[in-house]
């Protein structure tokens, strides 16, 4: 997929093949939508262009319609081929991708959940978040009947920051979620790298703003391999990768199939500047 570059034709090949695993795993279409696929007409100050960037979305739906939402997300854009060199971004984040895909298939696999789940992958995150600030323009659902964000983002490494088998979670300290989280078997653990503002550099934040409490799982955030050539799936360590997924599958049910509402601690939701 030549790198499944922001804005171009193969990062939509990209968000049709999730759109299809989302359909293969019996994921229906959001609410209001007629297929998998979300288009929007964004515009990239970085590019310098006006172009279509797609978001790929799978509903499951919940047995209480009026119990909320739960928001599995990733994104499956990259940097495609910068000055000659082929950017494979297996890490970032088609790491993150699989691991909506897999605990997609694992949830719609088992019983009904109380909480729809709604499963999504933005394009173009790579020149400012563009697919999920266009998601949070244009949602599905309305944003107030989200219950809250986990966005999966380069979990391919593990962090020699962070104990055996964790992943961080950006913003742990602002809400409540991330102690739940903990307390059903996710392996997550605080950030960090509080000087890097990773809380406020993944999809999300567009969300956060607008009052979802939302937060980024990543594992070694600022492994060498970033942005890099080397970003391969040879140099992904599968095993963590897997471990991560299956620990944050319990977690995800927690949340979809209980009553628990995750909440900003003082001060902790981020404001619009």
């Amino acid at each position: 997929m030549q790198g499944r570059g922001s804005g171009t034709a193969y990062e939509a090949v990209a968000a049709s093949y999730v759109a299809a695993q989302f359909e293969s795993i019996g994921l229906k279409p959001a609410p209001g939508m007629q297929g998998y696929l979300q288009a929007g007409e964004v515009e990239s100050k970085r590019l310098k262009a006006k172009f279509t960037t797609f978001n790929a979305i799978g509903f499951l739906p919940g047995t209480d319609a009026n119990a909320g939402v739960i928001l599995i997300t990733a994104h499956h854009d990259h940097l495609g081929v910068v000055k000659g060199k082929l950017m494979p971004g297996a890490n970032d984040d088609a790491s993150g991708t699989a691991a909506v895909i897999e605990i997609a298939r694992a949830l719609a696999s088992g019983k009904p959940m109380k909480r729809g789940v709604l499963f999504v992958t933005y394009g173009t995150e790579e020149v400012g978040g563009l697919g999920s600030r266009y998601f949070g323009a244009h949602p599905p659902i309305p944003l107030t009947s989200i219950v809250a964000n986990i966005e999966i983002e380069m979990i391919g490494a593990p962090d020699p920051k962070l104990p055996a088998g964790h992943l961080m979670m950006t913003g742990f300290e602002r809400s409540n979620l991330g102690e739940a989280l903990l307390a059903h078997g996710a392996l997550v653990a605080q950030d960090p790298y509080p000087e890097q503002h990773f809380f406020e550099r993944s999809d999300n934040y567009s969300l956060a703003l607008q009052g979802v409490v939302a937060h980024t799982i990543s594992g070694w955030a600022t492994t060498p391999n970033y942005h890099s050539e080397n970003d391969t799936v040879a140099n992904l360590d599968i095993g963590f990768m897997t471990k991560a997924i299956q620990s944050l599958i319990p977690s995800v049910r927690f949340l979809a199939d209980g009553d628990f509402t995750p909440a900003w601690k003082p001060g902790g939701r981020p404001m619009p500047r």
